[in-house]
């Protein structure tokens, strides 16, 4: 006999992550609800084991129960990958970064253990909590449901919600309802949406020698991959995947039994867990194991009228990633968040009512569901070498990229749901890098809006095209003499030889020479006139990279965006600057929308990377371009020169040692529990007094230039080239490459410029507030007084407080 019904009630079909994080978020919304679970035990002992996350813990912590897990666990703190034959690939401090980022640390435990947590927890509730309850009808009513169970009890409310796993029944029955209500097209691409490709077998084991508490062991191989998490006590938890023989659809996934393992395992217990242990170290010692596939759906119906699913029966996930479990807590505070706002205009909602407010929760939901459920998906192929690019990745860049797998961790938490009827703990608002919690949500662009916007930039690179091109042909004709005498004379009788070598390496030789003579006129005294434009140029663009760097080494960003001003810097370096700044910033703007940046931190330059920049830049770019300038000879000039050319390597090379450096000195003053505000305000300090005394350097030169230019010389005839390169007669090789490297400085500087002007737009988009006049006024002063350069690096550096400042806007304080 059915139960009577009360209040708003909520009947949660399964006892499991999903639906014991919706339990307790309902009680502390105070929403009524019965938990229906099928086995006998509400904390089975099935040797299954749980990772959660801060995106997960925050939420726990908000429940009063991430406390407990805490004490049940030891927390990460390192991480280690090696490939096929035990060879380190890569260590990484990662778990530590994403604890000092986001305020909680990456933990597992026994999944049974968390469970009993949960259960724990409820209290006096516990009696809404039934086991050996299977639901094996549902029905619907215009005025609520009745769950049935295989015992014959029946329980009514007004809402059924299935988080009962991967072979939900309440999803099945769901579908049924859909295809009632005409939906059967639909429902049958649902049924065919789940697939298997890849198997694991998990299990728990006891403490091995070589197996250190609080780290993490990955291996990467072609076909498999293996995860081991070292824990409390010693305590082993340990997964095994690999790819199987082919895609099996839902219907024919595949289920192994216990005696199918060991037969399974033969041949693989010879692998790698770290260059000492191997996988049958481990899985001799497994007091439990288990051998499952791994189904893999991201279903696109998840309800409809009085039915709804969360967890693992709408979007299954393989664990490579952890994220399964951190994606079903979420879920469940998100689905209490919207049915309190539901409840608190309605407390009896019709069925119109709730099929509305789940729709707007599924809606809202999927949009972050899916970036995680592709992570997932993407990392299960990455460790198991599944393509020629993951095998690259994985067995041969992975220590350059940890820090973009972090990052794109952090990107995956910041976005976290909460329960919002809670407050925020103070764990979670201690990270320096914050969750979003809604503040700004920002979608970026779209690309071909990206793209229109870059139509000055091409416009920049299509003049400089124009005019860079006829004028470095005109220059050309007249190296030939000078290559084929093998000695440049200047004006004052100093020579520079063309057949010393200046480098060890003959090929290098060849291909710095002829840039080295393309400045010899000006580093020589030869053209006093080029000597102004070039000393100045020179330094501007020394200021100017160093601000890609900075834009390429935020937080947010990782070791494939620190290639892009390295890449483009060499290019730069042997065809002109004038063509290819306009490239760097078109594919800057396409790649990056300044909407990735104004949230979560992710715009912050870390203070010991800025610090690194600036020494790369003065070791490495400044020193040499100024030696080449005033050392005593035209022979040491041309060699320092030689030095120069090689900048865009050598700066980030160096600024990489003088980062390290630092980490040594400083690893043991390290303050992890720092305050966001008091580390973004170092951080900001640190950059504002980088673009200061970067346009300081620009506008001492640029002054020291114009003061020492010869008698007669206006701005214009040193700077200024006239838009027609025909138009200005060319005689020598002298005149050719001083009128092109008018033209380089040129539309270098004007599409940084323009760069900037597209940059500063999309934050007043955000909500800066300022006058385009005085933008402009103030920039166009800035290019008088003080030059192009430092008018660039202040215009820049303005721009980083704006984004400062709407970043913080974003940050909850505490």
């Amino acid at each position: 006999m059915a139960e009577d019904k009360k209040r708003f009630r909520v009947i949660i079909v399964g006892g499991s992550v999903a639906g014991l994080t919706l339990a307790h978020c309902l009680l502390k919304s105070n929403i009524d609800f019965v938990v229906l679970e099928s086995h006998d035990d509400i904390a089975p002992a099935v040797g299954a084991s749980i990772g959660i996350m801060a995106n997960g813990a925050r939420i726990l912590d908000q429940l009063g129960m991430f406390d407990d897990v805490l004490d049940a666990v030891a927390p990460l703190s390192h991480s280690m990958y090696f490939g096929d034959s035990g060879n380190l690939l890569a260590s990484s401090d990662g778990p530590k970064i994403v604890e000092e980022r986001h305020g909680y640390p990456i933990t597992f435990l026994d999944r049974q253990t968390l469970l009993q947590i949960f259960y724990t927890h409820l209290e006096g509730d516990q009696e809404k909590v039934l086991t050996g309850k299977r639901v094996i009808q549902v029905d619907h009513h215009s005025t609520g449901v009745v769950a049935h169970c295989e015992d014959g009890s029946s329980y009514e409310g007004d809402l059924i919600v299935g988080a009962d796993g991967v072979r939900s029944t309440v999803r099945k029955l769901m579908w049924n309802h859909m295809e009632s209500a005409g939906l059967r097209q639909q429902v049958e691409k649902e049924r065919t949406t789940m697939t298997s490709e890849y198997d694991c077998v998990f299990g728990i084991s006891d403490p091995l020698p070589g197996l250190i508490p609080r780290q993490s062991y990955r291996t990467f191989g072609e076909g498999y991959s293996i995860l081991v998490i070292a824990s409390k006590d010693g305590r082993v938890y340990w997964f095994f995947f690999t790819k199987m023989d082919r895609k099996y659809l839902a219907h024919e996934i595949p289920r192994f039994s216990q005696q199918d393992i060991h037969k399974h395992m033969a041949q693989w217990l010879h692998k790698p867990v770290t260059s000492s242990v191997t996988l049958g170290d481990v899985y001799n010692n497994a007091s439990v194991k288990t051998h499952l596939a791994l189904e893999e759906a991201n279903f696109q119906l998840w309800c409809k009228d009085r039915w709804v699913c969360i967890g693992d029966s709408i979007h299954k996930m393989t664990p490579n990633a952890g994220y399964g479990g951190n994606s079903a807590i979420e879920s469940a505070a998100s689905l209490t968040n919207y049915l309190t706002q539901l409840l608190q205009h309605n407390a009896s909602p019709e069925t119109e009512d709730i099929d509305m407010c789940l729709t707007n929760w599924q809606t809202h939901r999927q949009v972050r569901l899916a970036k995680v459920w592709q992570s997932s998906h993407d990392l299960t192929r990455l460790e198991a070498c599944e393509t020629f690019k993951d095998r690259i990745i994985a067995l041969h860049l992975l220590r350059f990229l940890s820090n973009t797998m972090i990052n794109r961790g952090s990107a995956i938490v910041v976005g976290a749901e909460r329960v919002e009827s809670l407050p925020l703990p103070s764990r979670s608002l201690r990270g320096t890098m914050p969750f979003l919690n809604g503040v700004e949500i920002t979608e970026q662009p779209p690309a071909w809006e990206r793209g229109l916007r870059c139509l000055p930039l091409l416009a920049c690179l299509g003049a400089a095209g124009a005019t860079m091109i006829p004028s470095a042909a005109r220059f050309k004709t007249f190296m030939g003499p000078i290559f084929a005498q093998g000695l440049w004379t200047a004006k004052n009788g100093d020579s520079f030889s063309l057949q010393r070598q200046i480098s060890p390496f003959s090929f290098l030789d060849k291909l710095l020479k002829p840039y080295i003579t393309c400045f010899l006129p000006s580093i020589s005294g030869h053209d006093p006139v080029s000597r102004v434009q070039m000393l100045s140029f020179i330094t501007d663009l020394g200021a100017v990279y160093g601000i890609w760097l900075l834009d390429n080494y935020r937080i947010s960003n990782g070791f494939t965006d620190a290639l892009l001003p390295i890449t483009v810097g060499v290019v730069v370096q042997l065809k002109g600057a004038g063509i290819f700044a306009p490239v760097y910033y078109i594919l800057d703007h396409l790649r990056a929308p300044i909407s990735r940046l104004i949230s979560g931190g992710g715009h912050e330059v870390n203070a010991k990377t800025a610090i690194s920049v600036v020494v790369g830049l003065l070791a490495g770019y400044y020193l040499p371009s100024y030696q080449g300038f005033t050392t005593s000879t035209l022979q040491s000039r041309g060699w320092w020169n030689a030095v120069w050319q090689v900048f865009p390597i050598a700066v980030p090379v160096i600024a990489g040692i003088s980062s390290r450096i630092q980490g040594a000195i400083l690893k043991n003053h390290d303050k992890p529990e720092q305050a966001k505000r008091q580390e973004s305000s170092r951080n900001m300090t640190t950059i504002r007094c980088t673009y200061i005394g970067l346009a300081a350097i620009s506008g001492l030169t640029w002054i020291h230039a114009l003061r020492s230019a010869p008698a007669g010389a206006s701005i214009s005839s040193i700077f200024w080239p006239g838009m027609n390169p025909h138009s200005t007669p060319v005689t020598s090789f002298v005149d050719g490459i001083a009128h092109f490297l008018k033209y380089d400085q040129l539309w270098f500087m004007a599409s940084g410029f323009v760069s900037l002007g597209l940059r500063l737009e999309e934050l007043k988009q955000r909500g800066a507030n300022f006058s385009w006049f005085n933008v402009t006024s103030s920039l166009v002063g800035a290019t008088v007084a003080l030059g192009p350069g430092s008018a660039f690096v202040l215009g820049w550096g303005w721009k980083e407080e704006l984004l400062n400042r709407l970043s913080l806007r974003s940050t909850p304080t505490v």
